[in-house]
């Protein structure tokens, strides 16, 4: 389990690596993704070094990565959509902040897990509207040939199937927390997985990034 833990958490590197492997050759579709693909190397050699070899607490991290995580999800859509969701985008802002905000000020071993389903949920709703909005607006273009040629679907199918495969976990973390604590590992394969499957359709979504 620890070697499959430390298999994903490493795997986190290799956007960036693939960025800056083509980088010269990128076009302007790889923008608005940027932060993420720089957050996600940040988080895997962190997460590497501090929490897998050095065993630091995880949670102020955990909490660290969320905020950072919505903002920079947030910023994608917001440039995806062509800046036309501003309403949107603070609404939602001001409401995270909150529910962030009373998340860390109450904050206790016990409750953690309830506070991550919740922080969870609401980015998972938040980048489900974000993408019904972006395939709308695909579809009412008449200028992408095909889906499966442009990067940004790729990076849209990253968080759409990573947030919707992993919420219905969060939600009952802390319920399997305390009814089966022993096997709470078991269950967070399924994060794991999805883990890997949005960083590998990340790593296919910047090549096709690349200028023909």
């Amino acid at each position: 389990m620890r070697l499959l833990i430390t298999i994903t958490v490493l795997y986190s590197l290799i956007p960036l690596f693939v960025y800056w492997f083509t980088k010269s050759r990128l076009n302007k579709e790889i923008k608005p993704i940027f932060p993420f693909i720089v957050l996600c190397f940040i988080a895997g050699l962190y997460e590497f070094i501090f929490t897998t070899i050095l065993r630091f607490n995880t949670i102020p991290w955990f909490y660290t990565y969320d905020l950072l995580a919505f903002f920079s999800i947030q910023y994608f859509f917001y440039n995806v959509l062509d800046k036309k969701v501003k309403k949107l985008v603070w609404i939602s802002s001001c409401l995270y902040l909150i529910l962030f905000t009373y998340a860390v000020i109450h904050h206790t071993i016990e409750n953690y897990l309830n506070y991550l389903s919740y922080i969870t949920s609401f980015t998972t709703l938040l980048q489900l509207i974000y993408s019904i909005k972006w395939f709308k607006k695909v579809f009412m273009e008449t200028t992408l040939v095909s889906l499966a040629d442009s990067p940004t679907f790729y990076f849209v199918t990253g968080f759409l199937f990573y947030y919707s495969g992993v919420v219905v976990l969060f939600l009952l973390a802390h319920s399997i927390y305390h009814n089966n604590n022993s096997h709470l590992q078991y269950y967070w394969l399924i994060n794991l997985f999805f883990n890997i499957f949005h960083k590998t359709v990340l790593i296919i979504g910047i090549w096709k990034a690349r200028k023909n």
